[in-house]
């Protein structure tokens, strides 16, 4: 009796330490790390990583101007205080995208109402380059102008080549060349719209708009059912991962907000969308204040990373941008 009882004691004291070394505990729901508050308007943040795996934040304070930045070192759990965007901070304007080249250097991309030109429409692009995650940045340059409409950009481009940025804005789809400032129709010339146009690693071409094309976008076939997009572009978000698959940030509800966020997957270089294991990751249980317009980003091949903004005054510190992590493994294909 007493060694059947040593020997029980034994196996519960085994089992209690398989059990605290052993068994994972449960992990809890992704939680968003504030970034910073005091932000009214059209906020519309924009991320990228550098090329050192520091992440970068750009987005607007207030209205139309006082354009913010703010970097993580690591993945997204801390922020360093919110700094003003050189050489933006005396002009009147609309907040854009980030973009990281392949040699490492970061393309901040906004939206400049127009001065003096009573006879152009009210914005274009233009664009400054850092060397050093956003430190310190170039003089502003301007894509060509269009005189005969609003030109704006929400989303990165894609650098197809050093010389070739592919920029989908609102009034066209070219292809800029950075040293000689030209800017030609991209593929077979139509314009997508301000919707994202992303490149897999197979050198496919996926369009917000609904449509891939195989063939450098000389022809395009229709996906459907695609990702919900929204009445504006600017409310999806279509990011390609390191893994290669694409993911698409769908705003769900009434309103511009929303009222619940999801992300749809899609495994197969964009022929298809994996809509049975959406993954909702953010639903604070009423209308989410402001525009919507997250904006995703892969961190590494095992995290995926949101930045969004919601003004809702009654939410916890009042409004703010936020940052999300969520495990790639929440967008795993069904079986694995």
């Amino acid at each position: 009796m007493k060694a059947s009882s040593i020997g029980m004691g034994v196996l519960l004291t085994v089992g209690l330490l398989l059990l605290i070394h052993d068994v994972p505990a449960v992990a809890a729901e992704p939680t968003p790390v504030r970034i910073a508050g005091d932000v009214s308007g059209h906020i519309h943040p924009a991320v990228c990583v550098a090329k050192s795996g520091a992440i970068v934040v750009v987005y607007s304070k207030s209205d139309f101007k006082d354009l913010r930045l703010s970097r993580s070192a690591d993945g997204g759990k801390t922020w360093s205080e919110p700094v003003a965007v050189p050489p933006t901070e005396k002009l009147s304007l609309y907040p854009g995208s980030l973009t990281t080249l392949r040699d490492g250097r970061i393309v901040h991309a906004w939206n400049t109402w127009y001065k003096n030109d009573k006879d152009a429409k009210s914005r274009f692009v233009q664009f400054a380059v850092s060397s050093d995650e956003g430190k310190t940045w170039s003089e502003a340059k301007s894509l060509p102008k269009n005189p005969d409409a609003e030109s704006i950009i929400r989303h990165p481009f894609v650098e197809r080549r050093p010389s070739e940025w592919l920029f989908s804005l609102s009034d066209k789809t070219v292809v800029y060349d950075p040293k000689t400032e030209k800017a030609t129709p991209f593929g077979d010339g139509r314009t997508h719209g301000l919707v994202p146009v992303v490149r897999t690693p197979k050198g496919t071409y996926v369009s917000g708009s609904g449509v891939r094309s195989t063939d450098e976008g000389k022809s395009w076939d229709k996906v459907a059912p695609f990702p919900k997009i929204g009445d504006n572009g600017w409310r999806f978000d279509l990011a390609t991962l390191s893994n290669g698959w694409l993911v698409a940030s769908e705003v769900l509800g009434t309103g511009v907000g929303g009222d619940r966020w999801r992300l749809v997957v899609s495994h197969d270089d964009g022929k298809s969308w994996d809509f049975d294991r959406a993954v909702e990751y953010y639903n604070p249980g009423r209308p989410i204040g402001g525009r919507a317009c997250p904006r995703a980003v892969s961190l590494d091949r095992d995290t995926l990373g949101i930045v969004f903004y919601d003004v809702d005054p009654k939410q916890t510190g009042g409004p703010g941008v936020f940052f999300l992590r969520v495990p790639m493994t929440k967008l795993q294909p069904k079986g694995q």
